[in-house]
């Protein structure tokens, strides 16, 4: 499977602020982040979680923060 996942995984850790998670998917053009803490996965920061913090009233963030509609 081939191409279905970047080589270089970008990660934050849990005391790293949102700014820099943030900056590091613009300069890597991802649109989520893992949150590693001591090796370990525990929870991953997404542009929608980004615009609902940043900017709730937005577009994305409007539509981050709406139920599903499955």
């Amino acid at each position: 499977m081939a191409g279905a996942c970047s080589d270089d995984l970008v990660t934050v850790t849990p005391e790293d602020d949102l700014d820099h998670a943030i900056e590091l998917m613009r300069e890597h053009a991802v649109r989520r982040v893992p949150v590693i803490d001591h090796g370990h996965p525990v929870g991953i920061v997404s542009l929608g979680d980004a615009a609902m913090e940043r900017d709730p009233g937005s577009a994305l963030g409007d539509i981050s923060v709406a139920r599903p509609n499955t």
